[in-house]
């Protein structure tokens, strides 16, 4: 794999563990405010939790290094690693959230993780230079 392949890799594995825990604690955070009662203005407050708001955070930070990736290469390389939520995603909700993830949805996720490291060992894609 080239060095530029591997920056753009790297940069995707920051951007997929980011968006993965932040969408887990905004689910954390979202399953708090279930508890809230009272009018729009609670409701918001609600919200305001550390989970929900780190959760953001995170999920900001990932477009921030999406948008990198796309400036180092093309989108047919870079879309696909991020199907890596959904394997990350699924050990999140099983051992942070407590869900049941069925046998249907593990062998799902590992059905997405196999296409991408098909599509990320596979050559044809253009990387420009930064």
């Amino acid at each position: 794999m080239s060095s530029d392949k591997m920056r753009v890799v790297l940069v995707m594995f920051f951007a997929v563990l980011s968006v993965s825990i932040g969408e887990a604690l905004l689910a954390k955070g979202m399953k708090l405010t279930n508890q809230v009662t009272g009018g729009w203005q609670d409701q918001i407050r609600g919200m305001m939790t550390p989970q929900v708001i780190g959760g953001t955070a995170l999920m900001a930070t990932y477009f921030g290094l999406y948008m990198v990736a796309l400036r180092w290469a093309d989108l047919s390389f870079v879309l696909p690693l991020t199907a890596l939520t959904y394997l990350l995603g699924a050990i999140l909700a099983k051992y942070y959230l407590g869900e049941n993830v069925t046998s249907v949805r593990w062998a799902g996720a590992l059905i997405i993780t196999l296409g991408v490291i098909i599509v990320g060992f596979g050559e044809g894609q253009s990387l420009p230079k930064p």
